[in-house]
């Protein structure tokens, strides 16, 4: 059998090789920014689930009259801190349980005093402004952020 191309010229080049691994290098490294920003997606989404649900019980203890064994009906409330929330009975500062938001997560609302306090019985937002008062959860990695709008019964009216 004859051979056209000499020995010494079979096999890959220095540059055929360095544009392959070039390009190998490049697609890991999408490959990783996406998967960041999808866990930083998931975090925000987990914990705007979890917030709802101990804002939701805070008005739930409000409206059945829970005690928290003082033996007297009170508001519940939530407080808003800029990197955690607070969960009050009657007024901030008494019977408080801090949640603090995981890292690069912050919270703002427009309610005002940045607390919600839910009247015993009811369950109605005290002091509610005119309009729609909203709850912001921002995560301060990649700027996406929640917006949940809850009307003057407490009730969340959406989460965008």
């Amino acid at each position: 059998m004859v051979r056209l191309v000499p020995s010494w010229q079979e096999g890959y080049s220095l540059i055929e090789i360095t544009l392959v691994g070039a390009f190998i290098a490049l697609l890991v490294g999408l490959a990783t920014l996406n998967l960041f920003k999808f866990q930083h997606t998931s975090q925000l989404s987990a914990t705007v689930n979890s917030f709802l649900a101990d804002f939701k019980e805070q008005q739930l203890r409000a409206m059945y009259g829970d005690t928290n064994g003082t033996g007297t009906e009170a508001n519940y409330g939530v407080y808003f801190g800029s990197t955690s929330y607070t969960e009050f009975q009657n007024t901030y500062g008494t019977a408080n349980f801090m949640v603090n938001l995981p890292s690069g997560t912050q919270i703002s609302t427009t309610f005002p005093n940045s607390q919600v306090i839910y009247l015993k019985g009811s369950g109605e937002v005290s002091g509610f402004t005119n309009g729609q008062n909203t709850i912001t959860l921002k995560d301060t990695v990649d700027g996406s952020q929640k917006i949940i709008t809850v009307n003057r019964y407490g009730v969340v009216t959406s989460v965008n």
